[in-house]
């Protein structure tokens, strides 16, 4: 699909007058049309959506219109993560956090503060970072908004005994990183790039 749609994308305008896509808008049914028909046939949507996206780029590496797909597909991206964000405060309001406890808490502090920095760090090595950086980046890493998805995608195909902890555990340990992140990246960032400034 990758390579079909790579030829839709940047030859057929080539050789078809009038057969130019000019909206970024069709990174996004791009997106869709990949998710879907590789769920339909039982595969993982997600992998599939990101090889076609490599696919994609590794056809016409340097074509224009990857800079509009971008563009648009990043402006997607904050527009859904605000959407997100706000049903994700829905739900605390709402008690998802209602079966949260000390255990709960301590392994959402582990999570956030011990796991993922060591990971991000390890992930990293070899690479010509500063450990300073590497830190950084595993300390960031990513807010964990995917978790909802993949735990939701867990419990629609088996049974936990605690699917409220369950719950309760990724929405602290999401909560925890959005708090924690945004009280510190600014004066990190900072440090870093007058740190590490060329």
């Amino acid at each position: 699909m990758g390579k079909a749609l790579g030829w839709l994308f940047f030859k057929l305008p080539e050789e078809v007058a009038g057969a130019k896509v000019r909206d970024g808008f069709v990174a996004l049914c791009a997106t869709l049309l990949v998710y879907g028909v590789t769920e339909a046939v039982h595969g993982y949507g997600f992998i599939s959506v990101f090889v076609c996206a490599v696919t994609m780029r590794g056809l016409e590496r340097q074509h224009k219109m990857h800079k509009a797909l971008h563009e648009f597909t990043d402006q997607i991206e904050r527009l859904l993560l605000c959407i997100v964000l706000l049903l994700f405060g829905g739900s605390l309001v709402s008690g998802i956090l209602n079966e949260l406890d000390g255990e709960l808490v301590a392994a959402g502090l582990i999570f956030v503060l011990v796991l993922r920095p060591v990971i991000g760090v390890v992930s990293l090595w070899g690479t010509h970072l500063h450990f300073k950086e590497k830190l950084a980046i595993g300390f960031f890493g990513i807010k964990g908004i995917g978790s909802f998805y993949y735990l939701a995608f867990a419990l629609a195909h088996t049974t936990f005994d605690e699917t409220g902890k369950l719950w309760a555990l990724t929405a602290f340990t999401v909560l925890l990183s959005i708090i924690l992140h945004g009280l510190t990246a600014t004066s990190i960032m900072k440090k870093l790039e007058v740190r590490f400034k060329e």
